[in-house]
């Protein structure tokens, strides 16, 4: 993997975090409805693991770019 890949990497972990952030300040949303948390969370748990998998990705991007910062 080179640096632009890194880059690439923690670009696409952008977007993903802030769509899972955005969704979970909508609290009028589909995720956030009592239909879908009731009993369990599983709305509110669905988001955060997409906002996990976004975080990794911008981690791991940083990362690699920080193995070949002086490429």
């Amino acid at each position: 993997m080179s640096k632009f890949d890194g880059v690439l990497i923690f670009l696409l972990g952008i977007p993903v975090t802030l769509m899972a952030w955005i969704t979970l300040s909508e609290e009028e949303g589909y995720y956030m409805s009592d239909a879908l948390n009731e009993g369990f969370p599983m709305g509110i748990a669905f988001i955060g693991l997409i906002g996990a998998m976004g975080l990794t990705l911008l981690m791991i991007g940083l990362f690699i770019i920080h193995i070949h910062r002086n490429d």
